[in-house]
C-alpha cells in the first residue's frame, strides 16, 4: 500500500515538474520535424516544378503529336520506376529500421549494386521491346533507343534521393533535385533556342539531369561506391522481393490504371488525344508531388516508431493520415476546376486542350481517390503487410479493363477516364480495409532476424 499511495501523493508534483521538460522535448521534435518536411517540400519541390513547367514547356513547343509520342515515353520510363520503388525504394525503410544500426554501410553499398543490376535489366527489356514498337510507329524506335541509354542513371538517382531520406539527409536530396531542375530546366532552353528541340532530345536530356543528380549527392557523402559484399547483395535481394513481389504486381496495376491509360488512348484514340490528356492531368501535378514530398519524409520515421511501438500506431496514422492527404488534395482540385478555362488557355494556348476541359472532372476525382490511399499505403509498408497492395490493384486492373472495354468503346478517351475513376474508388476502398484491420493492441515488431546472419558471415569470411 506505501508504493502506491507514494505515488499518488508525488504524482502530481511529478507531472509539474516534469511539464516545462515534455513542452521542451515536444518543441524540440516539432523544429527537428519542420526542417525534414522543408527540405523534403525543397526536394519535391523542385523536382516537381522542373517536370511541371518542362510538360507544359514541350506540350505548347512540341506538335502534338510529337508531345504524344513523349508522352509515352515517359510512361514507359514511370513503368520502370513504379517496379523500381515497389521492388527495392518501398521496402528499404522498413528494412534498414530492423538491421540497418550495424549493418549501414552494408546495405547502402548492396542497395546501390541492386539498383545498378536492376537498371541494367529493365535496359535490355526496352531494347528488347524496339523492334515491336517498329511495327506500331517508326516514329518510336529512336525514342525508346535514347530511353535504354539513360535509364540506369534514372534508376540510380532515385535510389540515392530515397537514400538520403533513409539516412535522414534531406539536405543532398533537395540540393541534388535543385541541381537536376536546372539542368532540366536549362537544357530545354537550349536545346529550343538551337532548334534541336525533339522526342529524342528531350529524352537524353533526361541523362544529363539524373546523372548531375547522382554526382551531387555522391560528393556530398551520403553514399560510396565501392567494391561489394556478394553476400549482402544476395541477403537483401530476396528480403526486398519476399516483401516487394506483391508491391510489383501491385505497382504494374498502378501503371495501367495511371500511366498505362495514354498507349491505350494512343491506340483507340491517336497520340494528339493522349498528349491533350497529359496536359490536363499535368494541373494536378503539384499537389501529387507535394503528397509525394511528406511520403518521402514521414515514411522512413513512421517504420522507426512503429518496430519500436507495435501495429497499433500503423492503424492511428493510416487514419489520421488518410484525413489529411485527401483533405489536401480535394481543396486544390476544387480550386483547379473552378478556373480550369482560364488557366488551360494562359498556360497552353491551344484551342485543342482548351476545348477538352471537361475531362479534368475525371482526372480530378480519380487524385482525390488515389490519395485516400497513401495514409493506409504508409502504415502497412511499415509493417511489412504488402500482399493487399497486389490484391487491390488487380481488382482495380481488372475493373479498369472491363471499363475500357465497354466505356471505351461507348465514350472513347472519356469513357477510359472514368474507368480509371472506378478502378481507383476499388482499389483505394480494398487498402483502406486492410489498413483498418491491423492490431489495436501494441504489439512490438521484432528488430533482428536471423536472416541477416546471412551478409553477417558473408562480411566475416571477406575480412577473413
Amino acid at each position: 500500500m506505501y508504493g502506491p499511495q507514494q505515488g499518488a501523493f508525488s504524482g502530481p508534483k511529478t507531472v509539474r515538474s516534469r511539464a516545462p521538460a515534455l513542452l521542451s522535448s515536444a518543441w524540440g521534435t516539432a523544429r527537428r520535424w519542420k526542417g525534414r518536411i522543408l527540405l523534403a517540400i525543397v526536394d519535391q519541390g523542385a523536382a516537381s516544378t522542373a517536370n511541371f513547367a518542362l510538360t507544359i514547356f514541350y506540350a505548347v513547343y512540341l506538335p502534338l503529336d510529337s508531345f504524344g509520342r513523349y508522352v509515352i515515353v515517359w510512361s514507359i520510363s514511370l513503368l520502370i520506376e513504379n517496379a523500381q520503388v515497389s521492388l527495392i525504394l518501398d521496402s528499404m525503410p522498413a528494412i534498414v529500421s530492423r538491421y540497418g544500426r550495424h549493418s549501414r554501410q552494408r546495405l547502402d553499398v548492396a542497395g546501390t549494386w541492386v539498383v545498378m543490376l536492376y537498371g541494367g535489366i529493365s535496359s535490355l527489356l526496352i531494347l528488347a521491346i524496339v523492334p515491336i514498337a517498329e511495327l506500331w510507329s517508326p516514329y518510336f524506335a529512336m525514342p525508346l533507343l535514347c530511353l535504354a541509354a539513360v535509364n540506369p542513371f534514372q534508376r540510380l538517382y532515385i535510389y540515392l534521393r530515397r537514400l538520403c531520406y533513409i539516412r535522414d539527409r534531406q539536405d543532398a536530396a533537395a540540393t541534388a533535385s535543385v541541381i537536376y531542375g536546372v539542368t532540366l530546366l536549362g537544357g530545354a532552353c537550349t536545346l529550343l533556342l538551337l532548334g534541336r528541340m525533339s522526342v529524342e532530345s528531350v529524352v537524353l536530356l533526361w541523362g544529363v539531369a539524373n546523372g548531375v543528380a547522382v554526382l551531387t549527392i555522391g560528393l556530398m557523402g551520403v553514399v560510396c561506391f565501392r567494391r561489394p559484399m556478394p553476400a549482402t547483395i544476395v541477403w537483401l535481394i530476396r528480403r526486398l522481393w519476399s516483401t516487394g513481389r506483391w508491391l510489383a504486381g501491385a505497382a504494374i496495376g498502378f501503371w495501367i490504371t495511371t500511366w498505362g491509360m495514354f498507349p491505350i488512348i494512343a491506340a483507340i484514340a491517336g497520340t494528339e488525344v493522349a498528349g491533350i490528356i497529359r496536359a490536363l492531368q499535368n494541373l494536378f501535378t503539384p499537389i501529387v508531388q507535394f503528397n509525394a514530398a511528406l511520403n518521402l519524409a514521414i515514411l522512413p520515421r513512421v517504420a522507426d516508431k512503429v518496430a519500436a511501438g507495435g501495429q497499433h500506431l500503423a492503424r492511428s496514422f493510416a487514419i489520421q493520415a488518410t484525413v489529411g492527404f485527401t483533405t489536401i488534395v480535394v481543396v486544390y482540385a476544387g480550386l483547379v476546376m473552378l478556373g480550369s478555362h482560364r488557366l488551360l488557355a494562359l498556360i497552353y494556348h491551344k484551342p485543342e486542350i482548351v476545348n477538352a476541359a471537361y475531362l479534368l472532372w475525371p482526372l480530378g476525382l480519380a487524385m482525390i481517390i488515389e490519395s485516400a490511399r497513401q495514409g493506409s499505403s504508409m502504415a502497412l509498408l511499415s509493417v511489412n503487410r504488402t500482399r493487399m497492395f497486389f490484391m487491390s490493384r488487380v481488382a482495380g486492373v481488372s475493373v479498369f479493363l472491363i471499363g475500357v472495354l465497354i466505356l471505351g468503346h461507348l465514350l472513347g478517351a472519356q469513357g477510359i477516364l472514368w474507368a480509371n475513376v472506378v478502378a481507383h474508388a476499388v482499389g483505394t476502398g480494398l487498402l483502406l480495409r486492410e489498413a483498418l484491420s491491423l492490431q489495436r493492441s501494441a504489439t512490438s515488431l521484432p528488430v533482428a532476424d536471423a536472416a541477416l546472419s546471412e551478409p553477417s558471415a558473408g562480411a566475416a569470411k571477406s575480412t577473413a
